[in-house]
């Protein structure tokens, strides 16, 4: 990881970047933030500034994880996507696969500014997040991969993570991944 880079707690003037990273973890265009930034200036949503962590150079963010305990993750999920994508029915989120359980900790959005990936700081995005999970006494994480993204997979798998189910989201396949660490 390049020397000028610092870890943060991100910071509710970082939602325009924490929502950048959740549409770019979706492979979604990220030229209208708007509707997804009022999600992440909310403090109670899943996609919150406040469960993130941001990678800064130089005072600018070059790179952001979203990451929160499983045991929360179906209260936070009904409370962003009945806001997010107003008139969802509740019926319809409780059919959606399920990202994140109880027991663990999850790591939702990670995202990295394209001219300063390959050098580890991904990895150490995540490594700070599974930081914040252990200092809340969890010692399993999850994440998803998209199934037509097999080196990012083997990238997670050469972290220590191990293939679990594979679930349908937001229309694509995803496999989720799992991690025991009883590591301090």
């Amino acid at each position: 990881m390049q020397d000028n880079i610092i870890i943060r707690k991100a910071r509710k003037d970082d939602s325009e970047y924490v929502a950048k990273t959740v549409l770019t973890a979706l492979d979604m265009d990220t030229s209208d933030l708007e509707w997804v930034r009022t999600s992440c200036s909310d403090p109670e949503s899943m996609y919150s500034w406040n469960k993130s962590l941001i990678a800064e150079a130089d005072g600018k963010p070059v790179g952001c994880i979203i990451s929160y305990s499983g045991d929360d993750y179906q209260d936070l999920r009904q409370y962003t996507w009945q806001r997010l994508w107003k008139g969802v029915d509740p019926a319809d989120i409780r059919q959606t696969a399920i990202e994140a359980y109880p027991g663990e900790y999850y790591l939702d959005s990670l995202s990295i500014e394209p001219e300063f990936r390959g050098n580890g700081l991904g990895k150490s995005l995540m490594l700070a997040a599974m930081k914040q999970g252990k200092k809340l006494g969890y010692d399993r994480f999850a994440l998803l991969v998209a199934r037509e993204k097999p080196r990012l997979k083997a990238y997670y798998a050469g972290l220590g993570f191990e293939e679990a189910e594979e679930v349908n989201f937001f229309g694509h396949k995803y496999r989720r991944m799992v991690m025991h660490s009883s590591e301090e």
